[in-house]
């Protein structure tokens, strides 16, 4: 895994989804979060972000691993992009932020759901913290390289399973990586893999098995949303542990919620989402 990019929940540490008014009631009732294809993020770079900075570190470390270990790392990198589909649910570790609203909360309408970060955890996830920062991230794929350069050097089996499986783990960790430009989120992301299965003369998605809150997880199905006229495979993952723990620990209304802060309290009590602290966000937008 590449250093530091693992989320470690702190605590009590609450982790904040931006939604809209729509989305916020969908979590409520289905008890889940939807984790999409990455391809179909607002940043246009996210699938190709990452790559370029492993291509960058790759040149910077070549004099001294040699081309051929590059090569084949760099052929696992482009193979899970072919076999595998990294879906994600992005989160912030800060629940009051205009630009977040602006943009992934119905423009200050929505709402920014609090989840506990230690029970998110327990799902069949991945949790990544986002860098931001091109420097740190140069560095820290510089450090993977070598290690997996040092580590061939001493293994008698060259290009082993462990090899393969650390490439993969490197090639889906690409996803913390993001623009600078994107820093105001603080992002920490969740990721799901889903592959590819042989089907007549093609193939389909398919979820695997896993783990989640300390039991075997079943497959999911894979569903399709469209953006525009392009289906964009989701899937949507349990975070309650089929009903042993309730994560959400706070709801803040956008600047532009309206709703009534007691009303709302009933409305999730209702819903079977307890003991949730509601309040309204603190930012000043028309």
């Amino acid at each position: 895994m590449i250093a530091d990019r693992k989320f470690q929940p702190a605590g009590d540490e609450i982790l904040y989804h931006y939604c809209s008014p729509e989305t916020f009631l969908a979590i409520c009732e289905g008890k889940a979060l939807r984790f999409s294809d990455l391809a179909a993020m607002n940043d246009f770079m996210e699938v190709h972000w990452g790559h370029q900075i492993w291509e960058r570190a790759a040149s910077a470390v070549v004099d001294r691993t040699g081309t051929e270990l590059l090569n084949d790392i760099g052929e696992i990198l482009f193979a899970a992009k072919i076999i595998t589909v990294p879906v994600a649910c992005c989160l912030s570790t800060d629940g009051d932020v205009l630009s977040q609203w602006r943009a992934y909360a119905a423009d200050g309408a929505g709402y920014a759901v609090g989840f506990r970060a230690a029970d998110l955890a327990n799902m069949p996830v991945q949790p990544l913290r986002v860098s931001y920062d091109e420097a740190r991230q140069l560095e820290e794929l510089k450090t993977l390289i070598l290690a997996i350069h040092d580590v061939e050097e001493t293994e008698v089996e060259k290009r082993s399973a462990g090899f393969q499986q650390a490439c993969f783990t490197a090639a889906w960790d690409l996803a913390a990586f993001k623009n600078p430009a994107f820093s105001e989120e603080q992002e920490v992301r969740l990721l799901h893999i889903i592959g590819h299965e042989v089907s007549n003369r093609s193939f389909k998605l398919v979820d695997g098995s896993g783990h989640a809150f300390g039991k075997p997880a079943s497959p999911k199905p894979v569903r399709f949303r469209m953006k525009g006229s392009i289906p964009v495979p989701y899937l949507d993952l349990d975070f309650t542990g089929e009903g042993t723990v309730a994560p959400i620990a706070e709801v803040i209304l956008g600047p532009k919620n309206d709703v009534d802060l007691l009303r709302l309290a009933v409305v999730l009590e209702t819903l079977g989402v307890p003991n949730v602290q509601v309040r309204k966000s603190k930012a000043s937008y028309r």
